[in-house]
Parts: structure tokens; C-alpha cells; sequence
């Protein structure tokens, strides 16, 4: 009864730092991408501390004791470990959390450094922010869930361009200025089983929130021309629940070697959202506007904003305790997108590719430290989901990540770096070189080995 109860209160405490982490992550400005405008934003790619260096690949990713044999100490209370091995949290299939083997809490902080470059004009862009966070509990042999917070989308964008129009005659310079912010976020709760022997089957219920900002104004050179400056301003309300299916299936070719497959399915298309619109004309610069009129006054009007339905099926090859090779193929259905797409952008399918591989060494608790450290290695391919002009905006990245054992206890800092490349400097698109690096650390306890002496 008293490690229930220590349980509970654990959970508890966890509770309140997600509703923290919740308020928190609203505010945050996560990228400079032009790209972000469109939709819901860029979406984010990065993975949890185990999927990072993979790429973000996970669908068939359900490691064989992972971790050295912590388990030596675990025997001595008569824990049977029987095939789980994994002590990271794994989001992308929902199905692996049956393999959980201790308590896991993850937290990560990620770096995102870009240059864009257009039409020969470059820039930089630097922001540090909440990665995610989340806990995994194992219940009993063959069944375990995870709930966490992670970021979905990320919108900030600032950019303007020129032109001259003509009025009697005379040319009156005119600027476009277009700037957004925000994102949504993701509260999600899964559990997987294993209901048949090498049959798992998962299932991830998600609340999506989040704010999503977006500022247009017309600015003239001349400001006593006459013409006054309008500002367009418009701020979506995300609140919706979505959902995802997962199973996995493994087979032991022999003591050595097993394979792993997986599905996933996202059938979620649309999020719920409100919208308040304000179009309003003024005098001044920016920041001291003097507003004389009221165009147009639109609020919290109900709409959907377009999100992908996303099939998934992924392959594992894996020396048991030594390493696993892992693929990955998405389907992703965006339909139209008409709503919120521009004049000249379309949205419609596309198609991401991951490969990764994860080494670890050591199956002992004795031994060189340097033996128990894992490596990961990925790369990853993303055909285009959104057409500005004709022109496909594709992106690319190579990964890496190191998992360093914490002495005399379960847990990992973990390390991964991710350097590619989003769209082109050609056709009037934006080309973006990024440097991604995130640091999390993974805790693994034991709340559910109960003692036998108290």
C-alpha cells in the first residue's frame, strides 16, 4: 500500500509540472521559417531522447534490453523482465510502451539555429526552448502508458516586401509586412499491450492548444500622401482532441537476431479552432499607431484548421543487445488545405523517409563505461507536403545521438544533433540550412517492484 501511495503522489507532482510546462510553452516564438506561415505551421520533427538520434524514426523501434543488464540488480527482488528492454519513451508508436521495463520520466530542451537565404539575401535565426516531457509507467508483464507534453507546430515568421502603385500618374512606394507567432502544442496519453505472444497493439489520445498569430499591414512610404496604413490582425484558438492507432509485431529468427515491424494510423485531418479577425486603418508608425477606423471585426468564429492524416509502417533488424537497424515510411494526406493556404500555395500529399541505426555495446553492468554508452545514427527525407508557385519545398536531415549512463542508477543523458536542409534558393522560395541540438535526460525508477520486507 505505501508504494501505491508513493505512486500517486508522484503522479500528482508530475500533473502540475505538465499543467506548467502547458501555460509556459503558448508563448514561446520556436522558429523564423517563412514556411511557418502557411497552415498550422512547421511541424515538429524533432523526436524524444531515444528517437532524436534516429531521426525521429520509431514505428518498429522496441529495442531488446536496451539498457545493460540493470536487471542484475532488479533480480534480486524476482523481477521478471521476460523480453522488455526498452527504458526510453517512444511516441512515435504507441504499441511499444508495452515494452516499458521501469518507471521513465524524459525531459529535453532543444536548440534551433537556421540560415535562410533568398533571392541573395541571407539571415539567422536562434531559439532555445522546451523539447518535451513525459512519464511511462510499465503495469504488470505485459502492458505499460505514457502522458507528456510536446510541441506539434511551430508558427514565427517576419518578413515584407515592396512595390510602387500607381495614382494619377505618380508612383506611391507601398510595403507589405507580414508577421506571425505561436504554435500548438500536444498533452497526449497512450497505452500499449501485448495481447497476443509477440502482438502488441497501442493507442495515443492527444489534446492539441495553442495559439496561432498572424499580422499583415500595408505601410506607404509617404505618409502625407493622404493613404492611410491598414493592419490586418488575426488570432486562431486551437482546442482539439485527435487520436492515434499503433501495433508492432516480433519475431526471434534465433538467440541471436530478432525483427520487428509496425503500423501506425493518425486518421486526424482537421483541428478545432476560433477566430478573432480585426481590420483596422491608422496613422503612424508601428507601435504608435493612431487607428481611425474599424473595417472589418470578426470574433471567435468557429473554423478547422488543416492538419495531416498520417499512415505509417516501419521494419526492424536487430542483434539482440548489440544493435537494430530501423526504417520508417509516412503517408501523409494534407487534402487541399484551402481555408488557410494563400493565393498560389497548395497543400496535398506527402511522403517522409527515416533510417536509423542504434548501437549498445554492453549487456553487463560491470565493465568499461565506455561500453555502455549507445550510439544513434539517422537520416531522414521528407517529400514535399506544401507547393509555393509550382515549386516543391522539400527538407532533409542527418542525425546523431549519445546516451551516457548515470553511475550507481538507471538514467541517461542523452545528446543528439541534427544538421539538413528545407527548401530551395530558387523560384522565390527561402532556403534553409538548420543546426538542431537537444539535450534530455531520462530518469528510470522502480515503483512497481514491491517490496517483500517493508
Amino acid at each position: 500500500m505505501k508504494y501505491l501511495f508513493t505512486m500517486a503522489n508522484k503522479t500528482f507532482a508530475f500533473t502540475l509540472i505538465l499543467l506548467f510546462v502547458s501555460s509556459f510553452s503558448q508563448a514561446q516564438k520556436n522558429t523564423d521559417s517563412p514556411y511557418s506561415r502557411y497552415g498550422i505551421g512547421t511541424l515538429s520533427t524533432t523526436g524524444f531522447n531515444g528517437n532524436f538520434g534516429l531521426s525521429g524514426g520509431g514505428i518498429a523501434w522496441r529495442p531488446f534490453q536496451y539498457k545493460p543488464l540493470i536487471y542484475d540488480s532488479l533480480s534480486r527482488s524476482n523481477a521478471n523482465i521476460r523480453d522488455r528492454g526498452s527504458n526510453f519513451i517512444n511516441i512515435v508508436n504507441p504499441a511499444s510502451m508495452s515494452n516499458v521495463s521501469l518507471t521513465t520520466f524524459e525531459f529535453s530542451a532543444v536548440s534551433r539555429n537556421a540560415q535562410y537565404t533568398s533571392n541573395g539575401q541571407s539571415r539567422t535565426g536562434s531559439h532555445t526552448q522546451f523539447g518535451h516531457m513525459s512519464l511511462g509507467i510499465p503495469l504488470g508483464e505485459k502492458a505499460g502508458f505514457a502522458v507528456g507534453i510536446k510541441p506539434f507546430s511551430f508558427v514565427g515568421y517576419d518578413y515584407a516586401n515592396s512595390t510602387i502603385i500607381e495614382d494619377d500618374g505618380e508612383g506611391e512606394a507601398v510595403n507589405y509586412v507580414y508577421e506571425g507567432s505561436g504554435g500548438v502544442n500536444e498533452i497526449f496519453f497512450g497505452v500499449g499491450y501485448e495481447f497476443l505472444k509477440n502482438f502488441s497493439v497501442g493507442a495515443t489520445g492527444s489534446y492539441y492548444f495553442g495559439q496561432l498569430i498572424d499580422d499583415r499591414r500595408v505601410v506607404y512610404d509617404d505618409q502625407s500622401s493622404g493613404l492611410m496604413n491598414s493592419l490586418d490582425e488575426r488570432k486562431t484558438i486551437v482546442n482539439s482532441l485527435g487520436y492515434k492507432l499503433g501495433v508492432q509485431y516480433f519475431k526471434h529468427l534465433n538467440d541471436d537476431y530478432r525483427f520487428v515491424a509496425g503500423v501506425t494510423i493518425s486518421p486526424i485531418e482537421e483541428l478545432n479552432a476560433e477566430r478573432t479577425r480585426i481590420f483596422r486603418n491608422y496613422t503612424g508608425a508601428e507601435g504608435t499607431e493612431n487607428f481611425r477606423d474599424t473595417a472589418l471585426f470578426e470574433g471567435n468564429r468557429k473554423i478547422t484548421v488543416a492538419t495531416a492524416a498520417v499512415v505509417g509502417i516501419g521494419v526492424a533488424f536487430e542483434k539482440k543487445t548489440k544493435w537494430m537497424l530501423t526504417a520508417d515510411l509516412k503517408m501523409n494526406n494534407w487534402g487541399d488545405g484551402s481555408e488557410q493556404l494563400s493565393s498560389g500555395i497548395e497543400a496535398g500529399n506527402g511522403q517522409s523517409i527515416n533510417i536509423g541505426f542504434d548501437k549498445y555495446s554492453n549487456t553487463s553492468t560491470f565493465g568499461s563505461y565506455f561500453g555502455k554508452i549507445g550510439y544513434r545514427a539517422g537520416v531522414r527525407y521528407n517529400t514535399s507536403i506544401i507547393r509555393i508557385e509550382n515549386e516543391d519545398v522539400t527538407e532533409f536531415g542527418i542525425s546523431f545521438g549519445l546516451s551516457l549512463p548515470l553511475r550507481k542508477n538507471f538514467s541517461t543523458l542523452n545528446f543528439g544533433a541534427e544538421v539538413g536542409q528545407r527548401g530551395k534558393d530558387e523560384g522565390g522560395l527561402t532556403k534553409e540550412n538548420f543546426f538542431n541540438l537537444q539535450v534530455g535526460v531520462t530518469i528510470n525508477d522502480k515503483w512497481f517492484i514491491k517490496r517483500q520486507y517493508d
